[in-house]
């Protein structure tokens, strides 16, 4: 036997508990009359498809497949292709960098002169 209950007033009441709002003041963000919401979930009505749309244009955060038959996840998945991608910033000392950079060459360069020096005069005391 297929159960027909409507339990979309169970979703509305989760919506305006993870929002840490009151009946009122989600009946006024969505732009409903007083008490209507509140009516409804007491009664445990169902909405007229202009209250799920003024839900769903009030909290666009919120999949619309949840919110009438309760499949799915209650938040529509991000989509990247929405953000903006900016091009990453170095915060870095570019100018440190490049004399960091410098004196590691330097020093490299110095170890070598100092390799060859002591090669040749190993060469030199080999011979004699």
């Amino acid at each position: 036997m297929i159960d027909f209950t409507d339990d979309t007033y169970k979703r509305v009441l989760k919506i305006i508990q993870i929002n840490n709002m009151n009946i009122r003041s989600f009946e006024e963000r969505i732009s409903v009359s007083n008490n209507s919401i509140g009516t409804a979930i007491r009664r445990k009505a169902s909405f007229k498809s202009n209250v799920l749309n003024k839900i769903l244009i009030s909290f666009p955060e919120i999949n619309p497949t949840w919110l009438l038959t309760g499949k799915g996840t209650i938040f529509l998945e991000k989509n990247l292709d929405n953000f903006v991608n900016e091009p990453s910033i170095s915060y870095e000392n570019q100018e440190l960098n490049h004399l960091i950079k410098e004196k590691i060459v330097e020093t490299i360069l110095q170890n070598k002169e100092i390799a060859d020096f002591l090669v040749k005069k190993i060469n030199q005391i080999l011979k004699n």
